[in-house]
């Protein structure tokens, strides 16, 4: 083969070498679609049967079952397992509260999550011992469970108490950023179960009992266990005249110490003065209304109460002194405890 016919064959070798890359590079490569992956969303939302992995709509039913085992979870405390079963229900399910529970479970996460990607040596509670530690635990998780319950303050004060018990917890300190907007340096770390403690006897001791009743329900969350905090309770409901659940808080006093023989002695008391006063209250029903056979203008007015059964406890002690009381409904709604005038008939 002569030189010039050589070349004139090369140059058509690479000539047509050149043609096929170019139409190679031309070509879209055929996509490649591994198994169990997401399809793309023009075919999820067109709802072919290309989809993969995508959950079925959960039925009603298995709404009703994820809402149970939430609320269980709730109940529990198990706010990682309560999170999980809300994001298996479809939004159109949720209402306003159930998805503003959502966002605090979230924020607990956030929480974690950030405890976890902490280099601090703070983010370990290793220093304290071990009754602190379970304290410190237990405090925790009635701090999330009063925030997820919109009582913000209570659980703010949990949170400070915690850092009162352990100055350098992370995590306390981390949920009164995410949860509560409230950044180190800005509260004042104190005693905050002495501090609701104090507040309970000036309430109690002011004669303000439905006050010093709602300060000691929020400091059982801080010590479930202190008869104290249910003996003062029972004491408040008593003075209140609620003397059912007076009984039912000094019970509590009496599981948590059994040789408290005084209360045991105050339950007995009690529970013979609502036996008496249902006994007088059959004897005035039995009667005919008094309200009707007394003419109020020759009546003496003695007292006001909010309650029936608290007008009641007050004219039967009149009673027994010799006077002759009658109770009458107000137009405020109140109820009177009224005597007859001296002279009167």
């Amino acid at each position: 083969m002569s030189d010039c016919r050589y070349r004139r064959a090369v140059s058509t070798v690479f000539f047509m070498l050149g043609a096929m890359t170019s139409v190679a590079m031309a070509a879209p490569a055929a996509p490649v679609v591994p198994s169990k992956v997401a399809v793309p969303s023009p075919l999820r939302q067109q709802g072919t049967q290309a989809t993969i992995n995508v959950a079925a709509p959960l039925t009603d039913d298995e709404i009703f079952q994820v809402e149970q085992k939430y609320k269980d979870a709730m109940a529990a405390k198990k706010f990682d397992d309560a999170l999980q079963l809300l994001r298996k229900l479809p939004e159109s399910s949720m209402s306003r509260p159930r998805r503003a529970e959502r966002q605090m479970l979230t924020t607990f996460e956030i929480v974690e999550q950030r405890i976890a990607s902490s280099s601090s040596m703070f983010a370990k509670d290793d220093e304290l011992d071990d009754a602190t530690r379970k304290t410190v635990q237990k405090l925790y998780k009635e701090g999330q469970n009063a925030l997820i319950s919109n009582q913000n303050e209570l659980g703010r004060d949990i949170l400070i108490h915690i850092l009162f018990l352990h100055r350098q917890n992370l995590r306390a300190k981390i949920l009164l950023e995410e949860a509560l907007d409230l950044k180190s340096g800005s509260y004042k770390i104190e005693n905050m179960e002495a501090k609701y403690w104090n507040k309970s006897s000036i309430n109690f001791y002011g004669g303000n009992y439905q006050a010093a009743v709602d300060v000691l329900q929020a400091l059982s969350f801080f010590d479930k266990d202190n008869p104290t905090v249910y003996e003062r309770m029972g004491s408040s409901y008593y003075m209140m005249g609620e003397k059912e659940k007076a009984i039912s808080s000094w019970n509590t006093v009496l599981f948590l110490d059994p040789t408290d023989k005084d209360v045991e002695e105050v339950i007995k008391k009690t529970q013979e003065l609502i036996a008496e006063d249902k006994e007088d209250a059959k004897k005035e029903k039995a009667k005919p209304k008094n309200a009707q056979n007394v003419n109020l203008a020759e009546t003496q007015l003695m007292g006001k109460f909010p309650k029936q059964d608290q007008a009641y406890e007050y004219a039967n002690t009149l009673r027994k002194q010799g006077v002759d009381a009658v109770v009458t409904e107000e137009d405020d709604g109140k109820w009177a405890v009224r005597v007859p005038k001296k002279g009167s008939k």
